[in-house]
């Protein structure tokens, strides 16, 4: 069978896709550390709940912040040269960071992190996705960056895990976990000099940026603000997932340090079959309905864990849950961003309405950790987790609700649209 230029073409864009993805899991691996190290990190860095839940809001706060200017970034240079920029500062930041460093410094480093994840990145990353993957392909293309993305997020956490559990002293295996990320950083962006290009299809829709007329459509737009919402409460779900070891380490079910970081490890290896097949089935039965579908699994799943009986006797049921609530959470991840194609934006403009839409839809990650910290300081353990996982399934409820007010909205444009005179 000939391999026409169209089907290289389409194999070229996935490469690309690959190559962000394995970029973005060094970088956007160090802030979530905690959801496998939590207790470790704790230990080393001699930080408090609150400290740790302080550390993650900086990085929040900085991400929250720089969602505008990184859209706009985004419409004006070429993802490649953002993408290496952020691996070599990323790097730098590493190597600061190994050095366990006073809680002030660590507080600027997360701090840098927001910028360099988000101000450079991010807008970057998603808008190359959405111009790779064209009219048809939304919701395989993100799937595959969420899905590969998080395939390598996992093996990269499983040698972390490995080497850290290597070291009898916390300390010298948390220092030799965070060198061999910032050692990647360094060799992947090495590789994307010289081994990857620039897409020059698009060029114009990346290097004209957005006006002001843009901007203001943009704004406009009742699906971008659903989209906000949507996309809050997908962080809201991802936020349980991070939870979930923890919870299982002290919510009463006395696992292991051992068993907990086994837990969390099997959580990250669902990220590649729920990225990857989420984005398929939405691409064949509706990016959106599949949304609604996960989010009111999700709100069900959370009022499970709020609600399920905490002894070691019942630990099991937790690596039972663990597997279907991970490829959910993940599929949502996967498939949040494919619903760009349902609003009109202009090529042009893409970068910076992720920018807007990214400084509500990730506003959780600002919030949420002070309400786990709140509710785990001012109750017991157990009941700490339970009201937080019961406050992520009305998040999730409400996450079902928007979405299938988008797929309404959307229908009634695409039904005016038709029935309009020529």
């Amino acid at each position: 069978m000939k391999f026409d230029a169209i089907d290289q073409q389409r194999l070229m864009n996935y490469v690309q896709v690959l190559m962000l993805a394995l970029a973005v899991s060094v970088i956007y691996s160090m802030p979530y550390l905690r959801q496998i190290f939590k207790s470790s990190l704790l230990d080393v860095f001699q930080l408090t709940e609150t400290q740790l839940g302080n550390l993650s809001s900086t990085y929040a706060l900085s991400c929250m912040i720089c969602y505008l200017p990184g859209g706009w970034l985004a419409d004006k240079v070429a993802p490649k040269k953002l993408v290496i920029i952020a691996l070599l500062s990323s790097s730098a930041t590493y190597f600061w960071y190994a050095s366990i460093p006073s809680y002030q410094s660590l507080v600027i480093i997360y701090a840098l992190w927001g910028v360099i994840g988000v101000g450079i990145l991010w807008s970057a990353m998603l808008k190359q996705t959405n111009l790779l993957g064209g009219k048809h392909e939304q919701g395989r293309m993100f799937g595959v960056l969420e899905g590969t993305r998080g395939l390598f997020e996992a093996i990269l956490m499983t040698i972390a895990s490995l080497i850290f559990a290597w070291y009898i002293s916390k300390e010298f295996g948390m220092q030799t976990v965070i060198i061999v990320y910032a050692v990647l950083c360094i060799v992947i962006a090495v590789v994307m000099m010289f081994a990857t290009k620039d897409n020059n299809d698009d060029a114009a829709a990346y290097k004209t940026g957005a006006n002001l007329k843009d901007i203001m459509a943009i704004i406009k737009l009742p699906s971008v603000w659903l989209l906000c919402i949507i996309l809050s409460a997908v962080y809201h779900i991802f936020w349980a997932t991070i939870e979930l070891p923890s919870f299982a380490e002290n919510g009463g079910f006395g696992m292991a340090l051992a068993a907990v970081m086994a837990l969390g490890t099997t959580k990250l290896w669902m990220r590649p079959i729920g990225g990857i097949v989420g984005g398929f089935l939405g691409d064949r039965y509706g990016n959106d309905r599949m949304m609604c579908t996960a989010f009111v699994a999700g709100a069900a799943g959370c009022a499970f864990l709020a609600t399920m009986p905490t002894s070691a006797a019942n630990a099991w049921m937790l690596w039972v849950f663990i597997v279907p609530f991970g490829i959910l959470a993940y599929a949502l991840r996967g498939l949040i961003w494919a619903l760009l194609e349902d609003c009109p934006i202009p090529k042009t403009a893409i970068g910076s309405a992720i920018g807007l839409i990214s400084v509500v839809g990730y506003s959780p990650d600002l919030y949420v950790p002070q309400v786990n910290s709140y509710l785990l300081s001012n109750y017991s353990m157990t009941q700490g987790y339970q009201l937080f996982f019961a406050y992520i399934a009305c998040a999730s409820a409400v996450g079902a609700l928007s979405t299938w007010a988008l797929m309404r909205h959307r229908q009634k444009v695409a039904t005016n649209e038709f029935s309009r005179p020529a």
